[in-house]
């Protein structure tokens, strides 16, 4: 016995040994777990794109200026989810004119694991704190909800983190040189599908490099540091989004007046009589500072223009994008489909077709000047609206029976805005496209043929002519009736 109580006194003490190197076991593994489980998913997603992701991660603040005024500012947030996922967040807050300022927001979000499909985008628009429209996509279904609306609508949405970054990761690994071009695809809210861009280098320095859409000249240009993160964002002629420091300082604009809260007609030195009558009008635009007008320099003229014998060739592309179904006009929603359809019952051909639409929206609609504009299902709801609502409820129903049409800005005149003279103000109308050509309509004002005052203002300068409003005045050069 005396040989075996050792062993027996033995075994339990082993035993209990053994518990113990389990039990640090278990507590080593529940250390690291997460740990392990951060490795496990970053070495699922380690593609280039994915590293590029990462690099990108972090929030970042933008001061919006029209010209050098502050106007607004934008929010750039890029990391990844709780899950792992790849997200990018962006928010553009700004006010133009009113009391009112715009905010948009767009989220996307692509899967850790390769190919880093899309699981998630949203985009939402807000006047102030009133919801106008927000678009969710997820597995191929895009619900789009409006102020007091819901649609939901199949949609191919077939986008990855590497379109995403498609740009980023070119720049990092080709090095290409100035004019050199490069493809990559994005969601497109408003039409929902997925388009295709072409993207040049325009500049490249030592540390930066500028890049933007090929052939649009008036389009986005992006400048990027050596990190792939921008630092400037040029839109057009007119707008820049400069990164700064902190939110603070991005936020400088909210201490300002709103940039259009002046003079929001330009006056002409003598009355216009029965502009509806007029067959061509010429006018000539004087600026109170004699300072250069940009968007006149672009045209290379001093006058501007109304003749009822011109006549503007639709091209096919035009004429195509006019027929588009997307958010804003929704042409394809069965009740407007067949609300246009009862508006030209027994009419076949396009012209007076596009002649009893107009007269349909003038006569559904009333008038009234609003801050916050609504989407075309309001507007049929409420049946109000300003001559934006007019022109837009129009575009909608004349694409819900394939006419195109298209809503366009410009200036009209109104005898009744100032006294004697009138003064031409800032509108919205239409413009169809029939038989090849475009034809100007105006629902608001009822006008099955816009007169010639209607002035559309030239594309991609109308709010650098906005700006200059206040300092302008016409003078009547030439009426013919």
């Amino acid at each position: 016995m005396s040989e075996i109580d050792p062993h027996c006194q033995g075994l339990p003490r082993r035993v209990g040994n053994s518990r113990r190197n389990w039990l640090v076991v278990l507590l080593v593994i529940a250390a690291i777990a997460p740990l392990a489980m951060a490795l496990f998913y970053f070495a699922q997603s380690a593609t280039p794109e994915s590293r590029i992701a990462d690099g990108l991660a972090g929030e970042r603040w933008y001061a919006m200026m029209f010209r050098h005024r502050p106007i607004g500012h934008y929010r750039a947030n890029a990391g990844r989810t709780d899950g792992g996922h790849f997200e990018f967040h962006t928010s553009l807050h700004f006010k133009l004119a009113g009391n009112v300022a715009t905010r948009m927001t767009d989220t996307l979000v692509f899967h850790r694991r390769f190919p880093h499909a899309l699981v998630h985008a949203e985009h939402a628009s807000f006047a102030g704190d009133a919801l106008q429209t927000q678009v969710v996509i997820a597995n191929g279904v895009a619900e789009v909800t409006g102020n007091r609306e819901r649609r939901r609508l199949d949609v191919d949405a077939d986008l990855r983190l590497g379109d995403y970054l498609a740009i980023e990761r070119w720049l990092a690994d080709a090095q290409p040189a100035a004019g050199q071009t490069h493809s990559a695809r994005s969601l497109d809210f408003d039409r929902l599908e997925v388009v295709a861009d072409r993207w040049r280098i325009f500049a490249r320095g030592a540390g930066s490099v500028d890049i933007g859409k090929d052939g649009q000249s008036d389009a986005t240009t992006v400048r990027l540091d050596a990190n792939l993160v921008p630092q400037r964002m040029q839109i057009g002629q007119l707008f820049r989004l400069q990164l700064v420091a902190d939110e603070d300082t991005a936020r400088l604009w909210e201490q300002q007046s709103a940039l259009f809260s002046d003079l929001r007609h330009v006056p002409v030195d003598r009355p216009i009589a029965e502009p509806e009558s007029l067959r061509r009008l010429v006018l000539a635009v004087q600026h109170a500072y004699d300072d250069p007008v940009p968007w006149l320099d672009s045209m290379r003229s001093e006058v501007l223009t109304g003749d009822s014998s011109s006549r503007n060739a639709a091209e096919p592309e035009a004429a195509a994008n006019a027929l588009a179904d997307t958010v804003n006009y929704p042409a394809s929603d069965p009740e407007l489909r067949s609300l246009a359809e009862r508006a030209v019952a027994g009419l076949d051909g396009p012209g007076d077709q596009a002649a009893a639409l107009v007269g349909f929206v003038h006569n559904h609609v009333r008038y009234h000047d609003t801050e916050r504009a609504g989407s075309v299902f309001d507007t049929l709801r409420d049946r109000v609206g300003d001559c934006t609502e007019f022109a837009d409820l129009y575009t909608t129903l004349a694409r819900a029976i394939d006419l195109p049409a298209r809503t366009v800005i410009g200036l009209a005149y109104q005898a009744t805005l100032t006294e004697g003279a009138g003064a031409f103000a800032l509108h919205a109308w239409n413009e169809v496209a029939i038989d090849g050509f475009w034809r100007s309509v105006d629902p608001t004002w009822g006008q099955t043929v816009a007169d010639v005052t209607h002035l559309t203002l030239p594309e991609g300068a109308a709010l650098a002519f906005i700006a200059e409003v206040p300092n302008l005045r016409f003078e009547v050069l030439e009426t013919v009736y």
